[in-house]
């Protein structure tokens, strides 16, 4: 799996209120997963910290730490968007198995994520909780997924 993002500065909404804009792209290549990706996540909040945004449980996605605040700040609260759509080439859970045959569905080739959350950063700790709206990932089946994701992360 490789993965990178690109995040843009941060921008006055209002007095104190700030917004960024963090883009993705990457892809997956294995026997599990074969996938190419690409998204983003729109931040809004006070004190943004200078990192890679809050990622959300999905296929290749990190679980960014803690990141560094603007100088004089040691709290930061924003809520975040984020949009992530893939290009599925391989899933063995609905594929099956590489080298030989089993039970499998016919898949659907693109499948999209939508989340939004809040996180709050304190010191060395940050809390984040996201909802996350996934498409229907393989033919027949009745509805999308919806799924909560919440993380406490310590930064050493």
């Amino acid at each position: 799996m490789y993965e990178t993002k690109y995040r843009q500065n941060d921008y006055q909404a209002v007095e104190g209120l700030n917004y960024d804009v963090i883009y993705h792209s990457g892809f997956s290549l294995g026997n599990v997963a074969t996938y190419l990706n690409a998204g983003a996540e729109l931040r809004i909040g006070w004190n943004l910290p200078n990192d890679f945004g809050t990622s959300t449980l999905r296929p290749g996605g990190d679980n960014s730490a803690p990141g560094r605040y603007k100088l004089g700040t040691t709290t930061s609260v924003h809520t975040f968007f984020s949009a992530d759509a893939r290009l599925v080439a391989r899933d063995i859970f609905l594929d099956g198995n590489t080298f030989s045959n089993s039970h499998s569905v016919d898949k659907e080739n693109l499948v999209g994520d939508l989340a939004a959350g809040v996180a709050v950063l304190s010191g060395r700790w940050k809390i984040a909780y996201a909802q996350i709206f996934r498409t229907k990932e393989f033919k027949g089946q009745p509805s999308s997924h919806s799924y909560g994701s919440l993380s406490i992360t310590y930064n050493f």
